[in-house]
């Protein structure tokens, strides 16, 4: 898949190592305009002289360099509420817990070889960005005939979305909600989405159902449902939110109850695409 097609934004790279700062270069070059930084005085120069839609911040060996070293652009970032990225050459909780807490919206281990996914975690970051800033400017574009059938459509429905990590939720949550009349709600484990389920079967009209949870898992979750001894429980559509694309754990969401799956990240329209198919 090459990069044509879509306007090409400007992405920050950030890494006190000249090579990962390479590497990244090349693998995000014919998708992006790509500035690179290994101090912390280019990136803000960058950061004032170009329309920066994303920084991706790359932690090598030594994380805590990735953090001490680049710490005066967090808050420049995020109060011009440019999404930070992190990509860890070796993932752990610690880094994950410290990048949230400086403002990350995104944080995964590098793949060398997954190109394609590491483009699309970007670029979803990126619509979720510009789709919040235009919320909070208070705009609105006009709604096409489709977009005001489907507002028509869903309006009144309230939509479950089960994640563990509460990024994910806010960011799908906030997606929907530009729908108007389409209410949301959140759970943060398949055994609170079940209870909640449980609880008042016929309010939701559909479950954004992630599959690897702790407590308990997706899999679990839509079994649960499904046994429920009520007629919604088991026409409600449950969609598989999944990282998974291998054929065989497909089939396990499948075959667990759930109608369909949604891979993730997701732009805003495959989200849409899939409300309307389902949601009833």
């Amino acid at each position: 898949m090459s990069g044509g097609g879509f306007d090409k934004k400007h992405v920050l790279v950030i890494s006190s190592d000249p090579q990962i700062l390479a590497e990244i270069k090349v693998e995000l070059i014919s998708y992006f305009n790509v500035s690179m930084s290994a101090a912390s005085s280019s990136a803000l120069n960058a950061l004032d002289a170009y329309l920066i839609a994303a920084v991706v911040i790359c932690i090598g060996e030594n994380s805590e360099t990735a953090f001490a070293d680049f710490n005066g652009i967090f808050e420049l970032a995020k109060s011009n509420h440019i999404p930070i990225m992190f990509i860890a050459e070796k993932g752990n909780d610690d880094d994950e817990t410290k990048a949230f807490a400086v403002g990350a919206v995104d944080y995964s281990a590098r793949r060398r070889g997954t190109t394609e996914a590491l483009v699309s975690r970007i670029r979803l970051r990126i619509n979720a960005s510009e789709h919040e800033r235009l919320i909070m400017a208070g705009e609105s574009l006009t709604p096409t005939p489709d977009e005001i059938h489907v507002e028509e459509t869903l309006a009144g429905k309230t939509i479950l979305v089960v994640d563990d990590v509460s990024l994910n939720r806010e960011m799908i949550k906030m997606m929907l909600e530009s729908i108007e009349g389409l209410n949301v709600e959140e759970a943060a484990d398949g055994k609170e989405a079940f209870e909640m389920f449980e609880k008042e079967p016929d309010k939701y009209s559909l479950i954004f159902m992630d599959v690897q949870m702790p407590v308990m898992d997706g899999l679990e979750s839509t079994r649960a449902i499904r046994a429920l001894n009520n007629e919604h429980s088991k026409n409600v559509a449950i969609i598989a939110l999944t990282a998974a694309t291998l054929e065989s754990e497909i089939k396990q969401c499948l075959e667990s109850g759930m109608n369909d799956f949604l891979a993730k990240p997701m732009s805003f329209d495959d989200l849409i695409v899939m409300v309307t198919e389902h949601c009833v």
